[in-house]
């Protein structure tokens, strides 16, 4: 058999491809914006086309030299990283959320585009991608094909084409836009591209990696079904009913509840989802729950009763756990360990005795969220502001409606809802919230509000010339405190001089300059001083049957009230310590829920192999949750899993 090539011949010769490829991109997407389909050209997005036209048609030069460049950076480091496999030999990094990087409702829309651009590519191209894996997965010397070790997968130029969009300085409607266009053709042109890396890799003697017949695995009962649903305080009685009825020979109370028990860790035990090291743990407790079963009849009765609840508790908790060396859960098992060795030592163990564990449990859990917390108070700290400074613009956009003329001028506005805010957010940071400074500051909005309306009577006049000189004086502490520039405070001051001026003469005040260029960085940033959410994406929904997601229901039902009582639903019930598979900043990962804001508006999650933090703004995870891109990692808990299965296990025995 002739010997393969080295991966690094092989890389540079899939790469040499990418300038071929991009500019194949750049063109078909100009092409796509000369010529729009009906449905575009009926779409809000078609009075930004001839902008982008004329902004691409400027740059085009640069906007392919990007995605050039960002695409074989991208095979390159997915190349390096093993499939995966490198990174999941290494050693978990310590937690260390100091780099807080804020994912909201405009990053969110963004993931979500570049969800769909996966989405297309794996429609598109579904047979060429299945090649190009098998190819890789003999040039890397891999024995099984794996999607997610394949360094030419959708995702990684999905994520490339997104990122050279941030080049162009336009605006994050736009770049929207531009995703959408771009994606179709990239999908279009990575059909061909993978076909032309599969004959240069054969040509190079590769021989691709057999497909294997892997049976699929049998999709998983709905949750409560037949009316086993754990949410209704009756269904473990009724399960009890079932179970006595299936054995051939009559049992007391006491028996009946023993084997309800024994046959409901024996699906515990058997629980797929379960690492096997979890599984030991839990399995441990048998012994200590059957001994109670003899004695307490509602632990066969209540779902509700503190044995289950502190199973689940520990199998949540477990849960986004991949390797069982851990150092994180090493630690968690050895004290929940030492928990279940005292219950089952216990000669008559009751009720009261799980319930105590459950409260050890939550407090270990609690105390090490907040270790981790403290060793990220930079983070954390950071997003404490972040939400301060959203209520403080929240309070001043109420203050702005109440005023008899809301004609103030957009740079007072800007000036306000920008530094302003940040100016009380630091005095609060500071001296803190009731402090003399941080209420002088707040206070001072209210003086400059007024001052800015028609005063035509003669006490307010005489008002306005007392008030001056302290305005402007708390204006200067403010934007010392944020070392303001020399040149917006000049402005700010003119600006209030030439209205005061004219109002104290008795003359209309001076009209507002004409609307400045904004850069597209400022029209996002006045955009989101806005109370209305973004507005929702194109019609066409994503194709979740090849998301590696879990299908969402009502979730996705943005115009319906039973839609949006789902997701308020499911966003009251996010909980700190929860696990959670999320698609963020271009990539799905499993994150740990560490924090929430007391306002319920910005989320801290960690990523646990990474170390990483993901800061999401409550409009972020709605959107997201609308489009299939979050989900619990244990929707049905494990106790709901254990029944569901010993339901099915009653309805088909021979199974």
């Amino acid at each position: 058999m002739s010997s393969l090539p080295p991966p690094s011949t092989s890389l540079d010769s899939i790469v040499q491809g990418v300038p071929l490829l991009a500019r194949d991109v750049v063109e078909r997407t100009l092409e796509a914006l000369r010529h729009p389909t009906a449905h575009m050209s009926l779409a809000p997005d078609r009075r930004q086309f001839f902008a982008l036209m004329e902004v691409l048609l400027a740059r085009k030069a640069d906007w392919m030299r990007s995605l050039q460049e960002l695409i074989a950076q991208g095979v390159r480091e997915a190349m390096a990283d093993g499939g995966g496999t490198a990174a999941a030999s290494r050693k978990p990094q310590t937690l260390n959320l100091d780099e807080l990087s804020l994912v909201d409702e405009y990053q969110a829309a963004e993931d979500i585009e570049i969800s769909r651009v996966i989405a297309q590519i794996d429609q598109q191209a579904d047979w060429e991608l299945r090649e190009v894996q098998a190819f890789m997965a003999a040039v890397r010397g891999w024995q099984e094909i794996r999607r997610e070790a394949n360094p030419l997968r959708p995702e990684v130029f999905a994520r490339a084409l997104s990122r050279s969009t941030h080049a162009l300085g336009v605006s994050a409607e736009t770049r929207m836009l531009l995703l959408r266009v771009a994606g179709a053709q990239l999908a279009e042109a990575l059909k061909l591209e993978y076909e032309q890396i599969c004959r240069r890799l054969e040509a190079l003697g590769v021989q691709p990696l057999a497909f294997r017949a892997v049976p699929s695995a049998a999709p998983p009962p709905p949750a409560g079904g037949a009316g086993f649903d754990l949410t209704d305080s009756g269904t473990l009685g009724r399960l009890l009913e079932r179970v006595s009825r299936s054995h051939p020979t009559p049992l007391d109370e006491s028996a009946e509840a023993q084997s309800l028990v024994h046959r409901l860790f024996d699906q515990i035990v058997a629980d797929p989802k379960l690492i096997d090291a979890v599984r030991h743990l839990l399995g441990r407790l048998k012994p200590a729950v059957l001994n109670l079963a003899r004695r307490d009849p509602a632990l066969v009765r209540q779902s509700d009763h503190p044995v289950w609840l502190l199973l689940n508790r520990l199998s949540a908790h477990c849960a986004g756990y991949e390797d069982p060396q851990d150092e994180r859960l090493l630690d968690f098992m050895r004290f929940a360990g030492g928990l279940i060795d005292r219950l089952t030592a216990l000669p008559a163990p009751q009720g009261q005795h799980f319930l105590k564990a459950q409260d050890e449990l939550n407090q270990y859990i609690d105390e090490r969220s907040r270790e981790a917390l403290e060793r990220s108070r930079a983070a954390l700290e950071k997003l404490q502001r972040i939400e301060r400074a959203d209520q403080l613009r929240g309070v001043l956009r109420q203050q702005l409606r109440q005023m008899r003329d809301s004609s103030l001028s957009q740079s007072l506005r800007d000036f306000l809802f920008g530094p302003w805010v940040e100016a009380m957010v630091e005095a609060m940071a500071r001296d803190g919230e009731h402090s003399p400074l941080a209420q002088e500051l707040m206070h001072t909005v209210d003086e400059l509000l007024w001052s800015m309306q028609p005063l035509s009577a003669p006490a307010d006049q005489a008002r306005l010339r007392a008030l001056r000189p302290k305005l402007l004086a708390s204006l200067n502490r403010g934007m010392d405190l944020i070392a303001c520039p020399e040149t917006q405070r000049e402005a700010v001051f003119a600006e209030l001089a030439a209205h005061h001026g004219a109002v104290l003469r008795g003359k209309p005040p001076a009209v507002a300059p004409p609307a400045e260029t904004l850069s597209a960085e400022q029209i996002v940033q006045r955009m989101r001083e806005e109370d209305d959410p973004l507005p929702p994406g194109p019609a066409e929904p994503v194709d979740r049957s090849i998301l590696p997601t879990v299908p969402v229901g009502l979730m996705d039902q943005t115009e319906t009230e039973a839609g949006r009582l789902a997701r308020q639903a499911w966003m009251e019930g996010l909980t700190p310590g929860s696990w959670y598979h999320m698609f963020v900043q271009g990539q799905w990962v499993t994150a740990q829920l560490m924090w929430c804001s007391d306002n319920g508006q910005f989320f801290m999650f960690a990523s646990q192999h990474a170390g990483q933090s993901h800061s999401l703004t409550r409009r972020a995870v709605e959107r997201l949750l609308s489009e299939g891109l979050i989900t619990q990692l244990e929707e049905r808990s494990l106790m709901q899993r254990a029944v569901d299965s010993l339901v099915q296990n009653l309805d088909d025995p021979i199974r």
